[in-house]
């Protein structure tokens, strides 16, 4: 299972002002620090900023380039910041494309640059009318996303299908809808990976790491691929390694013994 470090986003008001003053060195320590508490992944999203996004990524990706060599989540909604998210990427075939939908806007823009990079790309289970609101709605745009990617020749293994997150302060069915559609994208397309935003569970709600750390162990039995989740919360590191030895990601707790070891457990 892959741990995508979320910290790095300007939707969180201390990131937005650094990417806005080009505060290179804020950037770099979020980096570092989620690459040291285990990430394999670090997202990189400077959306919400008109006309300079694209080139606002391409600054981002040089910053964390430069104290990080973990491939890179190059995550917008608008083609051309991933474009030059991805052109500044060192290692561009290890990157992420976060991420395509089956709008037809975002379809044209994204994919044909996964082709060009061969990166990996993150696929959200949203068409042209929205989310749909249960799991078997969110299969079958999951079913035309990944006839998508074959249409383009893109080797499926590089896929994640994100079976999305809605807060529960709006939708109160949401975590089990999400479950449901990660069980599900298991049995209807074998052999997809699936991702999780994990901390979309909690928006609009006081307290909003308890309802995060409630939230995994149940994806994880569920049997997720890939979280975005925050890795310098500690509580939810060690949530994350007890519940990988109750799953059966971590035979006979040895990561965890490790961990223990290492002072890393809460």
């Amino acid at each position: 299972m892959l741990i995508i470090g979320e910290k790095i986003n300007t939707v969180n008001a201390r990131v937005r002002r650094a990417v806005e003053e080009r505060d290179g060195s804020y950037i770099q320590h979020l980096a570092r620090s989620q690459a040291e508490a285990g990430a394999h992944v670090i997202d990189v999203n400077v959306g919400g900023l008109p006309g300079v996004e694209p080139e606002l990524m391409q600054w981002a990706v040089g910053v964390v380039q430069e104290v990080t060599d973990l491939p890179l989540a190059i995550d917008s909604t608008d083609p051309q910041t991933i474009h030059a998210g991805l052109a500044a990427c060192a290692h561009p075939e290890r990157a992420w494309a976060n991420s395509v939908t089956l709008e037809k806007d975002r379809l044209r823009g994204i994919l044909p640059l996964v082709c060009e990079y061969g990166c990996t790309v993150v696929a959200l289970c949203i068409d042209e009318r929205g989310v749909p609101g249960d799991p078997a709605g969110r299969v079958e745009v999951a079913k035309h996303l990944v006839d998508e990617m074959q249409r383009w020749g893109i080797p499926l293994d590089r896929v994640y299908i994100d079976c999305l997150v809605q807060p529960v302060s709006v939708e109160p069915e949401a975590a089990r809808v999400s479950l449901e559609t990660v069980r599900a994208v298991q049995v209807e397309l074998p052999g997809i990976k699936t991702a999780i935003c994990l901390s979309g569970i909690s928006y609009g709600l006081p307290a909003r790491r308890a309802l995060n750390r409630a939230f995994l162990p149940p994806l994880l039995e569920a049997g997720v691929d890939a979280i975005f989740l925050d890795p310098l919360d500690r509580a939810l590191g060690t949530v994350l390694r007890a519940s990988r030895v109750l799953f059966g990601g971590d035979p006979l707790g040895l990561e965890y013994i490790a961990a223990y070891r290492a002072g890393q457990l809460e």
